[in-house]
C-alpha cells in the first residue's frame, strides 16, 4: 500500500506526545485538563498506554478523535511473553470501533529487562520474538488496524538494526509477506544531546559504523535520523518504505551521551523540540516519518521519569511547553489525511452506494468472475469493475474472490478511504458463486453489515 493510503489525522502537524507512562490517568478530569493543553501545542498524535485486559475508557479515546488526535495505542506487558489472541483480538476490536488505527504490542524487545532472563538467554531470540508478535500483527490486520512492528531501543543489548533486519527476514521465511501490505514500523528515535542531524544519509554516507562501534570521525543511527537508517534496511528487504510510527523521541534534559557536546538543558531542550516540530510540519524529513512523540508529557509520583515529564507533579512546566504553544502550526503540506467511516461518511464523498471489485490476474481479466456474478447483478445492480480507485468512491465495496486476484493491499486502502468492506470468496470459484447466488436468491446484499444495510432499497450503483 502506498504511503499516501496510511491514515493520518486531519489537519496532521506531525506534532505529537506519550502519556503518562502507566495507565491511570484516563479520568474525565484527566481528558478536561489535558485536551486543551493538547491542543494548544499543536498535538495530532498522543501515545496511550493500555493493558490486555482493560481497555481505556471509550469516553477518552473518542474525545481524542473528535480532536483530531490520533490514539496510539501501546499494549502494555510486564515482560515479553505470548499474549492471548482471543483477549487482544477484543481489546483492539474495541479500540478500531473507537476510531483507532495503529496500536503496538511488547516494547523494545532489545533490551534485556525486557525479557525474564532465562528467556533472553536462550538461542535464537529474534525468531522466538517473532514467534510471539506475528500472530499480535495478523490479529491487528483482521480487526482492521494498521499492523505496528514493535519499537526497538537504538543500539540496545542485541543491536537494534541486526534485529530489524532478522526479524523483516523471518517474516518471509515464514511466507507472511501480505503483513508488509499494511504494516507500519515503530521507532524510538532520541535525540540525546547530539546534533540534530546526528547520521543524516544513512549507512550510505556512513558506511564505518558497526554495532557497538562508531569510528572518530564517523556517525550511527543512533539519533534523530535514525529513521534513515531503518528506511534502508525495511526497502533492501521489502522494496519500498513503509510508515515509520513514532512512540517515543525528543530530547531529555541532562541527557550527555555524547562526550563532545553539552548536556541537554532547558533552553536546548525547548530550542530541540522546536526544530523537531519544524521540520515534521514543513517536511524537512520524508514523508514516510509520520510523527514525533515527545518523552514524557507527564509522570506519575512514584515514578522514576520525573526529570523527563514536561509537566511536573509540583505544577512547573519545562520551558518547552510555551515554546511549542508559542510555534505557529498548520498542517504538514503532504500529510493528506483519508475520510473516516467511524464518524460517518458524508454523501458526496462517496458518489456511490455499492460497487462489486472484481479480480484481476496478471493474464487479465476471467470471464467466468462475470459468469458468476450475473444472479448477484441482476438482483442487486450495483457499479461492477476492477479498478481501486472507482471502487473508493463507493460506500460499500464487496470484493470478489481471495488475494491475488483482488490484493489485502487494496482491501485495506479501500478502508482506510472510508469504505465498508467485505469479502466473498469460498474455497474455490465454484463455492464463491454459490455464495452470490444464495444471497442473491435471499435478497441479501451484503453478508456482514446489518439488515438494514443489507436491504437498502437503493438499486443501481447510486443513492
Amino acid at each position: 500500500m502506498d504511503i499516501k493510503a496510511y491514515w493520518r489525522p486531519k489537519g496532521d502537524t506531525g506534532i505529537g506526545f506519550h502519556y503518562y507512562p502507566n495507565v491511570f490517568h484516563y479520568s474525565k478530569a484527566d481528558l478536561d485538563f489535558w485536551l486543551p493543553e493538547l491542543k494548544a501545542m499543536g498535538a495530532s498524535w498522543l501515545v496511550l498506554l493500555s493493558e490486555v485486559d482493560n481497555p481505556i475508557p471509550s469516553f477518552f479515546i473518542k474525545a481524542l478523535v473528535q480532536a483530531d488526535i490520533e490514539p496510539l495505542i501501546r499494549v502494555y506487558t510486564p515482560t515479553v511473553r505470548p499474549i492471548d489472541q482471543k483477549a487482544l483480538r477484543s481489546l483492539l476490536e474495541t479500540y478500531r470501533a473507537l476510531g483507532v488505527h495503529y496500536a503496538h504490542v511488547y516494547n523494545e524487545p532489545n533490551l534485556t529487562n525486557e525479557w525474564d532472563w532465562a528467556e533472553w538467554s536462550k538461542p535464537a531470540l529474534v525468531d522466538r520474538f517473532m514467534d510471539m508478535l506475528i500472530p499480535c500483527l495478523e490479529t491487528m490486520k483482521a480487526v482492521g488496524l494498521y499492523p505496528v512492528f514493535t519499537p526497538l531501543s537504538p543500539g540496545g543489548n542485541y543491536w537494534d538494526t541486526v534485529f530489524l533486519k532478522t526479524a523483516l527476514d523471518y517474516i518471509v521465511l515464514k511466507g507472511k509477506e501480505d503483513l508488509f501490505d499494511t504494516m507500519a514500523v515503530g521507532m524510538h528515535n532520541y535525540v540525546s544531546n547530539k546534533p540534530l542531524d546526528w547520521g543524516k544519509g544513512g549507512p550510505a554516507r556512513w558506511p564505518n559504523a558497526r554495532p557497538y562501534y562508531c569510528p572518530e570521525g564517523s556517525q550511527d543511527h543512533v539519533g534523530f535520523y535514525l529513521f534513515e537508517w531503518y528506511d534502508a534496511i525495511i526497502r533492501e528487504r521489502i522494496g519500498r518504505s513503509l510508515p515509520l510510527v513514532c512512540y517515543e523521541n525528543g530530547p531529555i534534559v541532562g541527557a550527555h551521551d555524547h562526550p563532545k557536546y553539552p548536556a541537554v538543558d532547558e533552553a536546548a531542550h525547548a530550542r530541540i523540540a522546536v526544530d523537531m516540530t519544524k521540520m515534521l510540519m514543513d517536511n524537512v524529513v520524508p514523508d514516510y516519518v509520520f510523527n514525533n512523540a515527545f518523552w514524557l508529557l507527564a509522570n506519575s509520583h512514584g515514578s522514576p521519569f520525573e526529570a523527563h515529564a514536561w509537566y511536573k507533579e509540583n505544577g512547573s512546566r519545562l520551558r518547552a511547553v510555551q515554546a511549542m504553544k508559542d510555534l505557529p502550526k498548520h498542517p504538514r503540506q503532504s500529510a493528506q489525511p483519508q475520510p473516516t467511516p467511524d464518524r460517518g461518511t458524508a454523501p458526496q464523498e462517496h458518489p456511490l452506494y455499492h460497487y462489486v471489485l472484481c479480480p484481476v490476474w496478471e493474464w487479465g481479466v476471467s470471464e467466468w468472475y462475470w459468469r458468476m456474478l450475473s444472479n448477484y447483478v441482476k438482483a442487486f445492480k450495483p457499479a461492477c469493475g476492477f479498478s481501486v480507485e472507482e471502487a473508493a468512491l463507493a460506500r460499500y465495496v464487496t470484493i470478489i474472490g481471495k488475494a491475488p486476484g483482488v490484493p489485502s493491499s487494496a482491501e485495506a486502502a479501500l478502508r482506510a478511504a472510508g469504505c465498508k468492506v467485505e469479502r466473498i470468496a469460498g474455497a474455490d470459484a465454484a463455492e464463491t458463486q454459490k455464495i452470490l447466488d444464495q444471497m442473491a436468491s435471499q435478497g441479501r446484499r451484503f453478508l456482514n453489515f446489518e439488515a438494514s444495510e443489507s436491504s437498502s432499497p437503493h438499486a443501481g450503483g447510486t443513492p
